[in-house]
């Protein structure tokens, strides 16, 4: 494997609402970092930065880019100096922004092999991770497939998309042919999709940067066509893009993507909900619930998320619930009205947009 060839490609937008108000539109879910309490006496990462720790030994440092939106431009670039930062002149999904850096890195070296990644999601298992991750740059290295990493269920879930997979494509290759990408199932479908050996689709890409350029002058002529007219000029090509993501533009309409399975740990950290499946690692496991910031006492309360660094916080027949404060803002909901967050968020950009 060539080194050189390899270009680490992190999706760094957001718009900050599932975290909040820890995250907001200046500081979204990746630019957080959560107590790791295995060391604690370590300086906190956010998750951006441990997305970019874990290609240290397979990425030349030089060619980690992340891509961002203008808003988030300065922040992520302080995260992560080192980092080269394709800032977008607009958000318009993950189709635009993985076209743009595919031509970038084209212009480096033609080539090149993109690791397109979420910058926000936990991965317990780097070893595990990496060695999927090698297996998959290696395929892309030699085949002219879209390679994308499924993940290996622990458990049926709504709120993922899925991937059928069929026949492994050659003997022992850990690489399978994707025959549908499935969008998200109710519980039913969920369970059967598990036991039929479905797998997550948890959005993590690899291929050379020639074969994805070719998907979209297929399925999607008009990003070309954008980009020629602009002659590369990404303020003129961009509006002219079509706002849509990779999965719809291109995956589902290809023929030749394959699979590698991925088990290592992974969760999308979709919602303070999340945090349960990962106590012990980002929180302390009480009584009370998952502990990820400030001192508890607790009375007849369990199932809880509680975030409120530099406080006591008494609780007394409180079940299900997520409390968490800033400086500026307190947030208390109950676990099952999670995914409405936005909902609140929708209200604080009126009354209070400095805190959204």
């Amino acid at each position: 494997m060539n080194q050189k060839n390899l270009f680490l490609i992190v999706m760094a937008g957001g718009s900050g609402t599932r975290f909040w108000p820890k995250s907001t539109s200046r500081k979204p879910k990746q630019l957080l970092s959560f107590s790791d309490h295995a060391a604690p006496t370590a300086l906190p990462q956010t998750l951006l930065t441990q997305t970019l720790n874990r290609f240290s030994n397979l990425v030349p440092p030089e060619q980690n880019w992340i891509v961002t939106t203008r808003l988030l431009d300065g922040a992520v670039r302080a995260d992560s100096p080192k980092a080269v930062v394709l800032a977008e002149p607009q958000g318009r999904n993950t189709a635009p922004c993985i076209y743009w850096a595919a031509q970038e890195v084209l212009k480096k070296n033609p080539e090149g092999v993109m690791l397109v990644m979420p910058s926000d999601h936990f991965i317990k298992n780097t070893t595990a991770f990496q060695n999927t991750v090698k297996a998959a740059v290696e395929w892309a290295l030699t085949h002219d497939d879209l390679v994308t990493l499924g993940i290996l269920p622990t458990r049926p879930e709504t709120g993922y998309g899925y991937l059928k997979v069929g026949a492994e494509v050659s003997k022992n290759s850990g690489c399978h042919t994707v025959e549908a990408f499935v969008e998200k199932p109710s519980a039913e479908k969920a369970a059967d999709f598990v036991r039929n050996g479905y797998l997550w689709n948890g959005g993590m890409f690899i291929w050379r940067a020639s074969v994805i350029i070719d998907a979209f002058d297929r399925l999607m002529p008009e990003m070309s066509k954008a980009w020629k007219s602009a002659q590369g000029n990404i303020e003129l090509a961009y509006p002219n893009m079509t706002a849509t993501s990779i999965d719809y533009g291109i995956m589902e309409k290809s023929k030749n993507v394959v699979a590698f399975q991925l088990d290592c740990g992974w969760d999308d950290l979709g919602n303070w909900t999340s945090l349960d499946t990962m106590a012990g690692v980002l929180g302390t496991q009480t009584d009370a619930g998952v502990v990820l910031g400030g001192e508890v006492i607790s009375v007849d309360s369990q199932h809880n998320v509680i975030d409120v660094s530099g406080k006591l916080v008494a609780l007394l027949g409180i079940e299900d619930l997520i409390i968490v404060e800033t400086e500026q803002a307190l947030l208390i909901a109950r676990k099952d009205r999670a995914q409405d967050i936005r909902k609140i968020v929708d209200q604080v950009k009126i009354k209070r947009p400095e805190l959204a």
